[in-house]
């Protein structure tokens, strides 16, 4: 019987990966608990027990009357409900008016939702984010404004330029690895490991020889500390 000779490769996420069901409804629900709103479009906090309360209107229409926190919580303590200023400032100065902001959450994330429907690889996903800073960079370029020096403009130019470029950067390295590309080095071809394992294990089933199997190994071990260091 032939020996066979077993290639160990340092571990990776790869190896521990299992088969996942996807939920198609789980998106939609995360994105559904990050609106903070009632069933009649107002806007609702869990933990506020003026958003909780059944006489929460009428509190409201006083308020935006007289803006008086103490008339408030006189008015909440004779319908039963006695609420602290602190709760009742936060409540009128922040929650009344939420609901728009809430809205517009809901209309951005009706748009997640329907571009989620739009099932594209990482590297078209990539090109597009490529492509619309492309666009920045140039839309920058044609700024003008007469309210700004020339030199202030050009200041504002480069910085909002040098940060979108920067961008473009990481997004051309990781283009690269998806599509194989020479790194910067120009020295080594980016490989998926399993690809890389099934070359060797292919070479070392034509090989017999002791020999040849050992300068096969020996070129693995160089290729796979090389990889460590990366």
């Amino acid at each position: 019987m032939e020996n066979h000779i077993e290639i160990k490769l340092p571990p990776t996420n790869n190896a521990e990966i299992t088969k996942v069901v996807a939920d198609d409804k789980a998106l939609e629900r995360f994105l559904a608990a990050q609106i903070s709103l009632n069933q009649e479009g107002v806007y609702f906090e869990h933990s506020c027990p003026i958003c909780n309360s059944s006489i929460r209107k009428d509190a409201e229409e006083k308020w935006l009357t007289n803006r008086n926190a103490d008339e408030i919580k006189d008015f909440l303590k004779e319908k039963g409900e006695p609420t602290s200023i602190t709760v009742i400032k936060n409540h009128m100065e922040f929650h009344i008016d939420q609901s728009y902001v809430e809205l517009r959450k809901r209309e951005y994330i009706n748009k997640i939702l329907t571009l989620s429907q739009c099932s594209i690889d990482t590297l078209s996903r990539v090109e597009t984010a490529l492509c619309s800073i492309n666009e920045r960079i140039f839309s920058i370029g044609a700024v003008e404004d007469p309210e700004i020096s020339p030199a202030g403009l050009q200041k504002m130019k480069a910085e909002e330029t040098c940060k979108l470029v920067t961008a473009m950067t990481k997004l051309l390295e990781l283009r690269a690895n998806l599509m194989g590309e020479m790194k910067n080095s120009g020295d080594l071809l980016s490989i998926r490991q399993e690809d890389f394992a099934k070359i060797f294990s292919e070479i070392l089933e034509e090989f017999k020889t002791d020999e040849a199997r050992k300068i096969v190994n020996k070129i693995l071990e160089k290729f796979v500390a090389l990889a460590k260091k990366k």
